[in-house]
């Protein structure tokens, strides 16, 4: 129980500043500079937590913005209608799903997410966002292990976004690594 509330105290705080900071500072650079701390002290703590055993239930939270925006093929219903054309990295994604059975959800919003993590309750997300809602959506759901990994914007937000997807999967390779240690 004193782990959870002092964990809860600092995301609260980190969280706080950054709202703070998205509200108050004019500077771009000083706004993300919290988002990215946040996300740092997070990432930290998941990787903290899985350095004596793997997962076995693990997701993979995307945006639905990393879709090609012209795509015929909707994939918020079913990431296997993706036709892997390169268009987009989807079908990267599709491969990291088998190579490592992922469940994978590209969700439309906050709402979908929520439905998704309380029907699949895996132990671990690897949620993909911009870093207004992965900041948020990381800690409205503490103490859940979430590894953050913000999307790339190309030209503007929420349409054609990109995502890195060796960030994805060297984070996999580390914690298959932990199990073989342990």
């Amino acid at each position: 129980m004193t782990n959870f509330l002092s964990g809860k105290l600092i995301y609260s705080f980190f969280y706080l500043a950054y709202i703070l900071n998205e509200r108050f500072l004019n500077d771009q650079i000083k706004r993300n500079y919290m988002a990215d701390k946040f996300l740092e002290y997070n990432n930290k703590r998941v990787m903290k937590k899985f350095r004596s055993f793997v997962p076995k239930n693990i997701a993979l939270l995307l945006p639905h913005c990393i879709q090609n925006y012209d795509c015929p093929f909707r994939i918020t219903s079913d990431i296997e209608n993706c036709k892997k054309c390169g268009k987009c990295k989807i079908g990267a994604i599709l491969n990291l799903k088998e190579k490592y059975g992922l469940e994978v959800k590209v969700a439309t919003g906050g709402t979908l997410a929520r439905l998704f993590i309380k029907e699949k309750r895996p132990e671990l997300i690897i949620a993909v966002a911009c870093k207004r809602d992965l900041v948020s959506g990381i800690y409205d759901t503490f103490p859940m292990s979430v590894y953050g990994v913000y999307n790339k914007i190309k030209k503007s937000p929420c349409i054609n976004t990109d995502l890195d997807i060796d960030e994805i999967e060297s984070f996999l390779i580390s914690l298959k690594k932990n199990e073989n240690i342990s």
